[in-house]
Protein backbone atom coordinates (compact mmCIF):
# COMPACT_ATOMS: atom_id res chain seq x y z
CA UNK A 1 0.00 0.00 0.00
CA UNK A 2 1.53 3.53 -1.30
CA UNK A 3 0.87 6.03 1.18
CA UNK A 4 1.07 9.58 0.12
CA UNK A 5 1.99 12.77 1.47
CA UNK A 6 -0.98 14.33 1.13
CA UNK A 7 -3.11 11.20 2.97
CA UNK A 8 -0.60 11.94 5.83
CA UNK A 9 -1.37 15.40 5.69
CA UNK A 10 -4.94 15.01 5.79
CA UNK A 11 -4.84 12.79 8.64
CA UNK A 12 -2.49 15.02 10.70
CA UNK A 13 -4.81 17.64 9.86
CA UNK A 14 -7.88 15.85 10.71
CA UNK A 15 -6.10 14.69 14.18
CA UNK A 16 -5.11 18.07 14.78
CA UNK A 17 -8.39 19.58 14.37
CA UNK A 18 -10.55 17.38 16.08
CA UNK A 19 -7.97 17.71 18.99
CA UNK A 20 -8.27 20.87 19.20
CA UNK A 21 -12.28 20.77 19.33
CA UNK A 22 -13.39 17.37 20.43
CA UNK A 23 -13.69 18.65 24.52
CA UNK A 24 -16.12 21.37 23.81
CA UNK A 25 -18.39 19.93 21.28
CA UNK A 26 -18.07 16.24 22.46
CA UNK A 27 -21.63 16.86 24.65
CA UNK A 28 -23.50 18.57 21.42
CA UNK A 29 -22.28 15.42 19.33
CA UNK A 30 -23.36 12.91 21.49
CA UNK A 31 -26.59 15.03 22.03
CA UNK A 32 -27.83 15.91 18.67
CA UNK A 33 -25.49 13.97 16.35
CA UNK A 34 -24.06 11.05 17.70
CA UNK A 35 -20.94 10.03 16.09
CA UNK A 36 -21.99 10.69 12.72
CA UNK A 37 -19.34 12.94 12.18
CA UNK A 38 -17.01 10.37 11.73
CA UNK A 39 -19.23 9.11 8.86
CA UNK A 40 -18.84 12.42 7.13
CA UNK A 41 -14.99 12.52 7.43
CA UNK A 42 -14.41 8.93 5.73
CA UNK A 43 -16.90 10.28 2.92
CA UNK A 44 -14.46 13.24 1.82
CA UNK A 45 -12.04 10.81 1.70
CA UNK A 46 -14.49 9.07 -0.45
CA UNK A 47 -13.69 11.87 -3.27
CA UNK A 48 -17.81 11.50 -3.72
CA UNK A 49 -19.10 12.52 -7.05
CA UNK A 50 -22.28 15.14 -7.71
CA UNK A 51 -24.33 12.39 -7.72
CA UNK A 52 -23.12 10.65 -4.91
CA UNK A 53 -23.03 13.59 -2.53
CA UNK A 54 -26.51 14.37 -3.82
CA UNK A 55 -27.75 10.53 -2.87
CA UNK A 56 -26.20 10.65 0.62
CA UNK A 57 -28.19 13.38 1.36
CA UNK A 58 -31.26 11.57 0.42
CA UNK A 59 -30.26 8.55 2.67
CA UNK A 60 -29.61 11.34 5.08
CA UNK A 61 -32.60 13.01 5.00
CA UNK A 62 -34.95 10.14 4.76
CA UNK A 63 -32.91 8.85 8.18
CA UNK A 64 -33.19 12.55 10.03
CA UNK A 65 -36.79 12.08 11.96
CA UNK A 66 -35.63 8.53 12.90
CA UNK A 67 -32.09 10.13 14.52
CA UNK A 68 -34.37 12.81 16.15
CA UNK A 69 -37.20 10.85 17.41
CA UNK A 70 -34.58 8.44 19.07
CA UNK A 71 -32.27 11.60 20.72
CA UNK A 72 -35.34 13.48 21.64
CA UNK A 73 -36.53 10.45 23.76
CA UNK A 74 -32.63 9.81 24.68
CA UNK A 75 -31.93 13.14 25.88
CA UNK A 76 -34.77 13.02 28.93
CA UNK A 77 -34.47 9.46 29.78
CA UNK A 78 -30.57 10.55 30.70
CA UNK A 79 -31.36 13.53 32.25
CA UNK A 80 -33.73 11.72 34.52
CA UNK A 81 -31.13 9.07 34.96
CA UNK A 82 -28.57 11.01 36.30
CA UNK A 83 -30.55 12.75 38.54
CA UNK A 84 -31.44 9.60 40.04
CA UNK A 85 -27.78 8.81 40.10
CA UNK A 86 -26.30 12.10 41.73
CA UNK A 87 -29.15 12.05 43.97
CA UNK A 88 -29.92 8.89 45.52
CA UNK A 89 -26.56 6.69 43.77
CA UNK A 90 -28.75 4.30 42.31
CA UNK A 91 -30.61 3.92 39.16
CA UNK A 92 -34.42 2.55 37.98
CA UNK A 93 -33.53 -0.93 36.34
CA UNK A 94 -36.76 0.24 33.84
CA UNK A 95 -35.38 3.17 32.83
CA UNK A 96 -32.27 1.56 32.46
CA UNK A 97 -33.42 -0.73 29.89
CA UNK A 98 -35.17 2.09 28.43
CA UNK A 99 -31.65 4.22 28.08
CA UNK A 100 -30.05 0.53 26.13
CA UNK A 101 -32.99 -0.19 24.20
CA UNK A 102 -32.99 3.43 22.12
CA UNK A 103 -29.56 2.84 22.36
CA UNK A 104 -29.62 -0.03 20.52
CA UNK A 105 -32.09 1.22 17.86
CA UNK A 106 -29.45 4.08 17.68
CA UNK A 107 -26.83 2.16 16.57
CA UNK A 108 -29.27 -0.08 14.28
CA UNK A 109 -30.48 3.19 12.51
CA UNK A 110 -26.05 4.58 12.03
CA UNK A 111 -25.32 0.79 10.62
CA UNK A 112 -28.36 1.11 8.37
CA UNK A 113 -27.39 4.63 7.06
CA UNK A 114 -23.46 3.89 6.84
CA UNK A 115 -24.52 0.20 4.63
CA UNK A 116 -26.46 2.45 2.22
CA UNK A 117 -23.92 4.91 1.95
CA UNK A 118 -21.08 2.19 1.54
CA UNK A 119 -23.24 0.92 -1.44
CA UNK A 120 -23.24 3.58 -3.51
CA UNK A 121 -19.17 3.62 -3.19
CA UNK A 122 -17.43 2.18 -6.17
CA UNK A 123 -14.71 -0.35 -5.24
CA UNK A 124 -11.68 2.40 -5.13
CA UNK A 125 -13.86 4.75 -3.08
CA UNK A 126 -14.27 2.00 -0.70
CA UNK A 127 -10.73 1.58 -0.77
CA UNK A 128 -9.49 4.69 -0.13
CA UNK A 129 -12.32 5.46 2.70
CA UNK A 130 -10.69 1.79 4.34
CA UNK A 131 -7.48 2.74 4.02
CA UNK A 132 -8.18 6.17 5.07
CA UNK A 133 -9.76 4.75 8.27
CA UNK A 134 -6.99 2.81 8.72
CA UNK A 135 -4.34 5.72 9.08
CA UNK A 136 -6.87 7.17 11.28
CA UNK A 137 -7.33 4.27 13.80
CA UNK A 138 -3.40 3.67 13.40
CA UNK A 139 -2.93 7.12 14.42
CA UNK A 140 -5.36 7.04 17.52
CA UNK A 141 -3.72 3.95 18.27
CA UNK A 142 -0.31 5.94 18.95
CA UNK A 143 -2.14 8.65 20.40
CA UNK A 144 -3.66 6.36 23.16
CA UNK A 145 -0.54 4.59 23.68
CA UNK A 146 1.85 8.04 24.27
CA UNK A 147 -1.22 8.95 26.70
CA UNK A 148 -0.86 5.98 28.57
CA UNK A 149 2.45 6.05 28.67
CA UNK A 150 2.14 9.61 30.18
CA UNK A 151 0.06 8.32 32.96
CA UNK A 152 2.71 5.64 34.09
CA UNK A 153 4.91 8.39 34.18
CA UNK A 154 5.84 8.78 38.33
CA UNK A 155 6.02 11.77 39.32
CA UNK A 156 8.32 13.63 41.08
Amino acid sequence: MVVNKRNIGLVVAILLGVGLVAVPVRAQQMRHHGRGGSLSLLMRAAQLTADQKTQVHSIMQANRSTFKDIFSQLGPLRQKLNSQLFSTGTADPTLLSQINSLQSELAQARLNVFQQVWQLLNSAQQSQVASVYSQLQAANAQRRSLWQSLQQTPTR
